[in-house]
């Protein structure tokens, strides 16, 4: 697998269960990036977010929610986990990087006003700040190219 991950992220939407009892993060239009060549952290990752979807210094992410399958008797769930810290970002990448069947690695973001600060806000994970990532935005015909090219082995 190569060392790119493409991201979907949803902010303006909901996050809602299906009839299989799924969770399901739905957005008008999700915003698709590559996920940069570097590690990062959870503040890292938030400023990220906010930059991909053109809302850095507007809003401020609250809480980061990254949806995994999740197999059970050998039938397909999708259920989300919040991301807490670094390691939990850490994790993510990882996984996808050596990992994931699904090359999609999916996130839903609560954002909140600039001036609103939360304890959810203050949680930053990471010491020192590092440099801003730059965004990697991908067309919605990009984004089914690229996932053929990763299922048919490029």
């Amino acid at each position: 697998m190569g060392d790119r991950i493409l991201v979907s992220i949803h902010y303006a939407g909901q996050i809602r269960k299906d009839q299989d009892e799924n969770d399901v993060f739905s957005c008008p239009e999700p915003t698709f990036v590559c996920w940069p060549n570097e590690e990062m952290g959870l503040q890292q990752l938030k400023d990220f977010i906010l930059r991909s979807i053109g809302q850095y210094h507007r809003k401020r992410v609250r809480k980061v929610y990254y949806r995994y399958p999740h197999y059970v008797d050998g039938t397909l769930y999708f259920k989300r986990f919040r991301l807490g810290d670094d390691t939990d970002v850490e994790l993510i990448r990882d996984w996808h990087l050596h990992l994931a069947v699904i090359p999609l690695l999916e996130l839903y973001a609560l954002l909140t006003d600039e001036g609103n600060n939360s304890e959810a806000d203050s949680q930053s994970g990471g010491g020192g700040k590092k440099q801003p990532i730059q965004c990697v935005f991908i067309s919605p015909q990009k984004v089914s190219i690229l996932l053929h090219r990763r299922e048919v082995g490029k």
